[in-house]
This record gives C-alpha cells, sequence and structure tokens, in this order.
C-alpha cells in the first residue's frame, strides 16, 4: 500500500470499520496492538535515509535531546518530507481515529528515537514509565485515555534485547504502577515486541513501556508520532510555521495544530475541524463529549 503524500486524499484511504473495530477490542483489552507491513519496503528505505539526513543536518540543532544510549530528536515531522509522510500513513491512520473515536485530534508529538548497541547490563534508552504528562490525568487511579502513540519500526527487532520496545499487557486498566518481583529489572508480565522493519504498534497512553537493552550489532531505530485530543497541549511543539504548513491539506493543518476560531481547541467548528466530514462517513457521530444542545 502506497504512503500518504501530497495529491492524495482521505478518501483514497481504504477504511475496514468491522476490523478496525476488532483491532480497537485488542487495543483497549492489552494496551497496544501490532499492524504488521504498516510501511511497504521503499518507504522505509526513504525513511532511512531521511534519518541518515538527521544526523548529518540536525546533530546540534536544539531540538535534538540529550540522550547517551543513541540519536534523539523530536520533533522530526518538519525535518524532512519522508517524515512528513507518515502524518496521515494508509495503515495506521484510520486506526488512530477509530481508537481515539473522535474528529477533533491532532498531532501531539513526533519523535525520533534511536537505540546504539551497548554491552551494559543496565544499558537501555528509556525505562518504565507511562504516558500522559504531569500532573497525571487519572480516573480512580488509572491513568484517563487522552492519547496514543504509532511507532513505527525501521529495521528487524526479532530476538530479545535488541532494543525494542518492551511493554506490560493490560497495564492501562491497573492502578498505580505494574509489580517488580524482588529485583527484577521488569515488572511481572512485561514482553518485548517482536517486529520486521516496515511494523507498527499503536499503544495506550496509560500502557507501562521502556525499551529493552540493545545487544544486537545495529541501531534500533524508531519513529514515534503521538496523536490526542485537541483539548491537550501538543508535546513537542508550539506550532509549526506557515512555510511548512503551506503545502498541507486542510486536514493535515489540523493535525499540525491550526485552528480557524480562536476557541478552535475546545469547541471546535467545521471549519476547525475538516476531518469531521471524513470521519462521520465512515464511523458516523462520535460519542457525545458534551456537545451543546438547545434547551427546550
Amino acid at each position: 500500500m502506497k504512503a500518504y503524500v501530497e495529491g492524495d486524499t482521505l478518501e483514497d484511504i481504504p477504511v475496514d470499520v468491522e476490523a478496525l473495530d476488532e483491532l480497537r477490542e485488542e487495543f483497549f483489552a492489552n494496551g497496544f496492538v501490532l499492524i504488521r507491513n504498516a510501511l511497504p519496503t521503499g518507504q522505509v528505505e526513504r525513511l532511512l535515509g531521511a534519518v541518515d539526513h538527521v544526523h548529518r543536518n540536525f546533530h546540534d540543532h536544539p531540538h535534538r535531546n540529550p540522550n547517551p544510549q543513541g540519536f534523539n530528536m523530536r520533533p522530526v515531522i518538519d525535518k524532512h518530507p519522508a517524515f512528513r509522510e507518515l502524518l496521515i500513513t494508509p495503515t495506521t491512520f484510520p486506526a488512530v481515529v477509530r481508537f481515539l473515536d473522535h474528529f477533533s485530534i491532532q498531532l501531539l508529538q513526533s519523535h525520533l528515537f534511536e537505540a546504539d548497541p551497548t554491552t551494559n547490563d543496565n544499558g537501555r534508552g528509556t525505562g518504565w514509565h507511562n504516558d500522559g504528562g504531569e500532573p497525571a490525568l487519572e480516573v480512580n487511579g488509572i491513568r484517563a485515555f487522552g492519547s496514543l502513540k504509532v511507532g513505527y519500526f525501521l529495521r528487524d527487532r526479532l530476538a530479545d534485547d535488541m532494543g525494542s520496545l518492551m511493554v506490560v499487557p493490560g497495564s492501562h486498566r491497573s492502578q498505580g504502577p505494574p509489580a517488580w518481583v524482588g529485583d527484577d529489572a521488569d515488572p511481572a508480565g512485561a514482553i518485548q515486541l517482536k517486529a520486521h522493519a516496515g511494523d507498527a504498534v499503536v499503544f495506550h497512553q496509560g500502557t507501562w513501556h521502556a525499551a529493552a537493552p540493545n545487544y544486537a550489532n545495529d541501531t534500533r531505530i524508531l519513529l514515534y508520532y503521538g496523536y490526542g485530543y485537541r483539548v491537550f497541549r501538543p508535546i513537542d511543539y508550539h506550532s509549526f510555521d506557515e512555510a511548512f504548513l503551506s503545502t498541507a491539506s486542510p486536514v493535515e493543518r489540523q493535525l499540525l495544530g491550526e485552528t480557524v476560531n480562536h476557541q478552535g481547541y475546545y469547541v471546535p467548528t467545521i471549519e476547525d475541524t475538516p476531518l469531521k466530514t471524513w470521519y462521520e462517513h465512515h464511523f458516523g457521530a462520535p460519542s457525545n463529549r458534551g456537545n451543546l444542545t438547545r434547551l427546550r
């Protein structure tokens, strides 16, 4: 399946509502789903070329985050056209919209996160955590659902300890962090995801996750794109400049944070959320999240 690029429209993306609803059940049961072959080989190669471009041209850029375990930059979507193509990916974007179950959504972050090979027993790119920022929005001690991430694997991670993403299935439904046993490095029930280059994972913000140590002979390369409701602020940008937005479609401009109405993030009009037409065509009216109704 080809990438969504300039000139395409959302209507070019096939939507299988029944299959998406099955994925949605799995997502909310386990806190994540794997989507195999999300990116074709040619697109993976373009993205690896874009990663090389970032290494050459943005090594000292202020958007690079210090990380001794590997190259780490956010936002990355505006650093190369290949990263821009992932904003609306045909194999993952319908799932993002269906899982969030609303049209008033946007990109919250885009993140190039690498993990170099290590010989350190404790060497891993990031430790155990869930997402959502501070203060945590919780209901009875459980992290509320307001965002998710899509992770794109650009290299095979087919064995343990190759720096892959680790998750604790079901941990998004638990009060507080998962349980550790003794001095174990990882919580009970943790698994390492096995993925081919081009596979993607979509995971709930409340799912506890970490990077496995990378004892392989190459660098783990993942791209994370986070999406959420527009009532939340983006994580790694304030706004993108008009030069970047000028070639974007109306839906892309929405996803990149643009509003028309000064209250567009909170009580959006159709002009603020052009995704609404596509959403309602495929999924109907969203769940009632406080729409105003006329008193009778």
